[in-house]
């Protein structure tokens, strides 16, 4: 009875935790922070209603929450209170479901309800981040910009990032590593390797997400503690081998809910969700990768000009542009769109900007047009990459 009270728990709990994000998982719907406004936000929003009120009445939390309602899975208020409410409910539900199951006894088909649950909310939520990693999308090659930034003026997020950015195998590693935890999640009978190799990846994404302030902490530890249940299932079976080092039976998972469906429409509903959002993936993310570098981009010496205060060195890339001018001054830009790939149309903090156009000759760059309202012209040489120690230091196997 104890074991079914659990189990009944964790799959109130778990489903209540990972139903809600389940269009999250397809970028092409939004979901994953690609849209402010797909279906995955839409859907979400229907979520966040009592998990608002919570974070309001419960957390006495009276100012804004802009991110509450974004539908995504980041650490906000709103998903601490939604987690809270998944937690009273499953525990109710389970002491109601067991109270009456005493009554009305029936064959049991928790079990097998929630090992499918966690497996594929696993698989399914695992997918985006490793076809990120591969591609690579999540962290692309090092810019310009962050190139030129002390380490002292890094967030402790921005520090993981360009630690992932800087060396593509490894980050293509972990991708390849939770790849093979979704696919051997996949499948019944590689489950429970599946989510042992779940559990060391997500464990160390975790202890990196609390260790550098990643805003992901709270889904990353669901991750884990999903893939630990998978794992409780058959720890007697994983201790008996590892530790005592004797043979042990075959797996008696329960399959309730696997009859109920026939073996080719299980393989064809597995094909169809877990290829959704796989293909959604390759959509969403595959487009950034055929970014072609402008003329622009890169990080330059300014040999004269600049407004008001004369411009020291500049980087452009995708992202913005960074103008550090006499002294340790540092004005950060955003692109807004502009007519053509030559033209700069800054929008800088504290009120700065201004449209320029820039026309290049050989390893020279030249800025013309206006800033913060007044006249500048800028004349800039280019600094090639190699000449950042971080870029040029080969491996090497041996040290001498």
């Amino acid at each position: 009875m104890t074991r079914r009270l659990f189990e009944r728990f964790a799959l109130i709990a778990f489903g209540l935790y990972h139903l809600p994000l389940l269009l999250n998982n397809y970028p092409t719907l939004g979901g994953g922070g690609f849209s402010q406004d797909g279906l995955a936000v839409r859907w979400g929003h229907v979520f966040t209603v009592p998990g608002l009120w919570i974070a309001r009445h419960l957390f006495q939390i009276t100012e804004p929450m802009p991110s509450g309602s974004s539908g995504d899975n980041g650490d906000v208020s709103e998903e601490y209170a939604r987690l809270l409410l998944c937690v009273a409910i499953g525990i109710a539900g389970a002491i109601v479901w067991t109270i009456a199951g005493r009554r009305r006894p029936s064959r049991e088909w928790t079990e097998s309800a929630l090992r499918i649950l966690l497996r594929y909310s696993i698989a399914l939520g695992l997918m985006g981040y490793a076809v990120a990693k591969l591609l690579p999308q999540q962290f692309p090659p090092l810019t310009a910009s962050v190139l030129e930034r002390r380490v002292g003026d890094l967030t402790p997020m921005s520090l993981l990032w360009t630690f992932m950015q800087y060396s593509r195998p490894y980050a293509f590693f972990g991708g390849l590593v939770e790849f093979v935890a979704v696919l051997l999640l996949c499948f019944r009978r590689t489950a429970t390797l599946g989510a042992l190799v779940c559990l060391a990846a997500m464990t160390n994404v975790a202890f990196l997400n609390y260790a550098y302030g990643v805003p992901v902490k709270l889904y990353a530890t669901m991750i884990v503690l999903s893939a630990a249940v998978l794992v409780l299932y058959d720890s007697r079976r994983l201790f008996d081998v590892f530790v005592r080092n004797r043979a042990v039976d075959a797996s008696r998972e329960s399959t309730v809910v696997q009859d109920l469906v026939p073996p080719r429409w299980r393989q064809a509903i597995k094909v169809v969700v877990v290829g959704s959002v796989l293909l959604s993936c390759l959509v969403a993310m595959a487009p950034t990768l055929r970014r072609v570098p402008a003329a622009v981009d890169g990080t330059w010496n300014v040999t004269a000009g600049g407004s008001p205060a004369p411009w020291r060195r500049m980087t452009v890339d995708a992202f913005g542009v960074t103008i550090a001018t006499g002294g340790d001054a540092v004005l950060r830009c955003r692109r807004a769109p502009a007519a053509g790939p030559m033209a700069l149309s800054l929008q800088c903090a504290e009120g700065h900007g201004g449209e320029l156009r820039a026309t290049r000759e050989g390893e020279t760059l030249r800025l013309d047009g206006t800033f913060d309202g007044a006249p500048v012209s800028v004349t800039a040489t280019y600094v090639d990459r190699a000449s950042y120690r971080l870029l040029r230091t080969p491996f090497r196997w041996i040290f001498d």
